[in-house]
Parts: structure tokens; C-alpha cells; sequence
């Protein structure tokens, strides 16, 4: 694959079957031979295809059509796991919207208005709409994860105890080290209110590409052209992009933190007996 999502077109009529083919047997038979002049012009041939061979429109058009079905391959493949990995009522919704997208892909296929017309982008578009609900939910159950497993309050209770023995103690460096500990606390605080908004956004992107499919089921069979469901996709397809930007960034952040709940932080020093043999981290 080239950098620009296009197929290496010159790797293509190198590297497949039929001229390695070719070009090994013409090889083998010039040595096993000794017919040198064979192997010189299976070479020159092999030169001629390769500096003519990937401009050619049909040789352009059969390796695009093979790399489209190989990327839909691992596509589905991908979608599959992560889908397999959901909670049963997301892995059914994930499920139903597929079902929609079938239903709709063969109700253009029967449509007057769209025969004789290429549909495999409309077709490709529902496919990545499915991947993008699938991709959705799988970080919206880790953001919900996360939450699940944070006390809000007890973190709230944590800042304001830090704050407590900034203000209560005399010691300057045990008021230095409160403050941080206040400071990355808040910041956790803010974190978890970014992650909040995320699981609302994303959400509501959920809910809108079901919605929208479900009226996509129920226009596509009147629709004049696929040019209407192509622009209805790409509406849906923007807003997800933004929420999918989000979705990285939401997984950045959930990988630099732990999923441990907060734990109570005490002003006052612990006076239960030590464990013989056991080490304090100063």
C-alpha cells in the first residue's frame, strides 16, 4: 500500500503469481539449458512489463479491486473481534445496525433508479458506518469502565484533605508536598470530566447513526438517485470522524491512568503497629 492509500501498482506486477511464474520458468529452463539467450530475453521481457505494466488501466483496475477486497476482508475481520469483545446489549446493537446496512445494500440493488449505476461506494460507506458504531462502542464500554471504577466523590474529599494540610501543617515541606498532591488530584478531576464528555458525545453519535440508518432503510427503495443516500452517509460519516478524533484521544488518555478507585487520603498519621520485616517507601 502507498503512502497515499493507493496500491504500490509497480509491487503489484512484480510480486504476483503469474510473473513470478513466468519469469522463474523462464529462468530455470535458460540454466537447466544453457540456453543463455532465453534467460536474456525473459529478462528484457520482465523489464518492458515492469516500466509499461503498472500504468496500464486494466492492471490498475484488478489490483484496486483485489486490495479493496483484502482491506474489506481485514475490515471484517477487525470489526468481528472488536464486536465479539462488546457487552451483549452493544454487541446487539452492533448487530441490528448490520442487519440494516444488508437490508439496505440489497434494497438498492433492487431499486429502478439504481441500476447500471456503481453503488460500491454507497456500499463501502455503510460498511465503515457500521465499523465507525462498532469502533464507538468499544470505547465507550472502556470509558465506562473507567468510571465505573472511580468514586467521584471520594476524589473530591481527597482534594479537599490535601487542601486541609496545606492549610493545618507548619512544615513547609509537608505543605509543598499537599499541594502537589491537591494539583494532581484536580487534575485527575478534570481528566474524568473530559472523559464524561466524551461517553456523552459519543453516545449520541451512536444514537444518531442508528436513527439515521433506520430512515435510510425506509427511503432507499424510493430514492432517485444514490447520489441522496451518498450525501446522507457523508453527513454521518463527518460527524463521526470528529467523534472518532475524540475517541483517540479519550484512549490516550485512559492508557496513562489506572483503573483503581480512589482511595481515602487521611490527615492524620497512622498509628497501627508495623508488620515485622515490612518496608515503608519513604
Amino acid at each position: 500500500m502507498a503512502l497515499d492509500g493507493r496500491p504500490n501498482y509497480l509491487k503489484a506486477a512484480f510480486l504476483n503469481v503469474y510473473n513470478l511464474g513466468l519469469l522463474g520458468g523462464a529462468l530455470t529452463a535458460s540454466f537447466a539449458t544453457g540456453e543463455y539467450v532465453l534467460g536474456a530475453v525473459a529478462l528484457g521481457a520482465e523489464a518492458l512489463w515492469l516500466l509499461f505494466g503498472p500504468d496500464a488501466r486494466p492492471f490498475q483496475m484488478a489490483v484496486n479491486e483485489a486490495d479493496r477486497k483484502d482491506r474489506e476482508i481485514a475490515d471484517r475481520e477487525r470489526v468481528k473481534k472488536l464486536t465479539d469483545g462488546l457487552p451483549e446489549r452493544e454487541w446487539a446493537r452492533a448487530h441490528a445496525l448490520d442487519e440494516l446496512r444488508r437490508e439496505i445494500e440489497r434494497d438498492m440493488q433492487v431499486n429502478p433508479s439504481f441500476k447500471a449505476i456503481l453503488l460500491q461506494t454507497e456500499i463501502d460507506k455503510l460498511a465503515q458506518l457500521h465499523m465507525s458504531f462498532v469502533s464507538l462502542a468499544t470505547a465507550c464500554v472502556r470509558a465506562e469502565t473507567y468510571l465505573s471504577a472511580t468514586d467521584f466523590k471520594e476524589l473530591a474529599r481527597s482534594i479537599e484533605a490535601q487542601k486541609s494540610i496545606e492549610k493545618s501543617m507548619t512544615d513547609p515541606a509537608v505543605q509543598e508536598i499537599a499541594r502537589k498532591n491537591a494539583r494532581v488530584l484536580e487534575q485527575r478531576q478534570a481528566t474524568i470530566k473530559e472523559i464524561q464528555n466524551f461517553l456523552a458525545r459519543a453516545r449520541g453519535q451512536m444514537n444518531l447513526i442508528e436513527n439515521s440508518v433506520r430512515l435510510l432503510r425506509d427511503q432507499v427503495l424510493t430514492m432517485a438517485s444514490p447520489d441522496q443516500l451518498g450525501d446522507q452517509l457523508d453527513d454521518l460519516l463527518t460527524g463521526v470522524d470528529a467523534i472518532q478524533t475524540s475517541a483517540k484521544e479519550n484512549d490516550a488518555i485512559l492508557a496513562r491512568i489506572s483503573l483503581e478507585p480512589i482511595a481515602p487520603v487521611e490527615a492524620e498519621p497512622d498509628d497501627r503497629p508495623r508488620v515485622a520485616g515490612s518496608r515503608v517507601r519513604e
